[in-house]
């Protein structure tokens, strides 16, 4: 039994290391994806959760700062809660809120506070927020708050920054404050106010304590006496069509307590956008403020792009340079060939064998084959005393005439389809060498002088 030799495990010390690269990387990112909590879990953000992933620590600070949370599990029941306006609304999970729900944010009274946590960009395109774009980072950072925003100054430095917001379209909307690196932005949204926190960080009961992040929370959530907590984990229905959102069948009063003076109605603010692709005819609201009330002529981003976590893009990208080290392993060479000399003299018949063990591994039977004939035919041209390119058909009758062979099986076995396997290999071997012994033979039997420099 052979045994491998040292030589046939080379691949392996390019192969492996990147190998060993790769499966350290995709483990890492299998594990990050595995601590990161499940914002379908009932127990993420929800302020009656004392486990590290929910905000049962948050709630009770709230209570003690003063305010009243009131824990509704769906958009439109926190839209039927807050109608008397004066209230804070925090959604924990707005990627689940349905984007209808999204755009009707600017119809909500004046005195109205949303805070959204964490969104992504694919909920800032959906529910048509003047945000453009988002950068999402690994883990949160700490950082200063780097502005004046209430909150923010009271808080300090605060783990909020992951997900950084871009900017505002100040044609749409008209933004309030800026801080921790992009990571907390504050925006009007029609009537209402509304601030974007890049990080849950600040909310979960394991976070909650480090750095300024229970202020900040605190911060956020106790700027209204009355909080509506959406403790949501499952994506929203549309809403019905006859549905009015803030508990009525037609809302025909003037602005609510807190509404500047002069703000028209919720009925005549209410602007008519074309119906959506279901065929309700709802309409989806567009701000009033700052400017008109197109979104601007510039395209929107590409939501392809992000239809993928990051991480997917990474390992593609790990997989590309694994396969290019793979190549380059299998190739072995950096340039073309030179010529060198030999350090040993090697027999023919090992240099043959050789040869044709690599053709084997290679199972390149047509190029052994073509290689056979080619050396025949050059054997065969010397013997007949042939020109250099002589055609085809002039070899098959003059080598057939001289041999004895049918024209048939000369053509056959010169010039005849590549073999299949390699018993056909074989065969066709030996066909071809009989033909050039009989041929050898006839022609030393007419032309004892040709034969002999033929062989030579």
């Amino acid at each position: 039994m052979k045994t491998k030799t040292p030589r046939s495990r080379r691949w392996l010390r390019l192969a492996v290391p990147p190998v060993a690269v790769l499966l350290v990387l995709l483990t890492g990112l299998v594990l990050y994806q595995w601590e990161q909590p499940d914002e379908d879990d009932p127990a993420y953000l929800s302020p009656v959760s004392s486990a590290a992933i929910g905000a049962g620590t948050l709630a009770d600070r709230v209570r003690a700062a003063g305010v009243t949370i009131t824990r509704v599990g769906s958009t439109a029941d926190a839209f039927r809660a807050e109608h008397r306006g004066d209230v804070t609304i925090l959604l924990t999970t707005p990627q689940f809120v349905h984007p209808e729900y999204l755009r009707r944010l600017a119809l909500l009274p004046g005195s109205t506070h949303v805070v959204a946590v964490e969104p992504s960009r694919e909920t800032l395109l959906r529910g048509q927020l003047p945000i453009a774009g988002t950068d999402r980072a690994l883990v949160s950072r700490v950082s200063a708050p780097g502005c004046d925003y209430r909150a923010a100054a009271d808080a300090g430095r605060a783990g909020v920054r992951r997900t950084r917001y871009g900017v505002i379209d100040t044609r749409v909307e008209q933004q309030l404050a800026r801080c921790y690196d992009d990571s907390l932005v504050v925006f009007s949204r029609g009537w209402t106010t509304m601030a974007v926190v890049g990080s849950a960080d600040p909310f979960r009961n394991d976070r909650i304590g480090e750095f300024g992040n229970a202020a900040l929370a605190v911060g956020l959530l106790t700027a209204r006496p009355r909080l509506v907590w959406v403790d949501l984990h499952h994506r929203e229905a549309p809403p019905k069509p006859e549905e009015d959102p803030y508990g009525g069948p037609t809302v025909q009063a003037s602005a609510t307590a807190g509404t500047p003076t002069g703000t028209p109605t919720r009925e005549t603010a209410r602007p008519t956008t074309p119906a959506t692709g279901s065929g309700r005819g709802q309409s989806s609201p567009q701000p009033q403020s700052g400017g008109s009330a197109e979104a601007g002529d510039a395209d929107p981003p590409n939501p392809l792009w992000h239809a993928f976590p990051v991480w997917t893009y990474v390992v593609a990208v790990l997989l590309v340079v694994a396969f290019l080290l793979y190549a380059l392993a299998r190739a072995r060479r950096m340039g073309g060939p030179v010529v060198e000399p030999l350090p040993v003299v090697v027999r023919a018949g090992e240099t043959v064998t050789g040869r044709g063990r690599l053709y084997r591994r290679a199972r390149a039977r047509e190029e052994s084959l073509a290689t056979l004939r080619s050396a025949a035919l050059s054997r065969m041209a010397r013997l007949l005393r042939l020109e250099p390119g002589t055609d085809r058909e002039t070899i098959v009758a003059t080598v057939a005439g001289s041999s004895g062979w049918p024209p048939y099986t000369v053509r056959d076995t010169l010039f005849g389809a590549p073999p299949e396997d390699d018993d056909s290999l074989v065969i066709a071997a030996v066909q071809l060498e009989a033909l050039s012994q009989a041929l050898s033979e006839a022609v030393t039997t007419e032309q004892p002088d040709a034969a002999e420099g033929a062989r030579r």
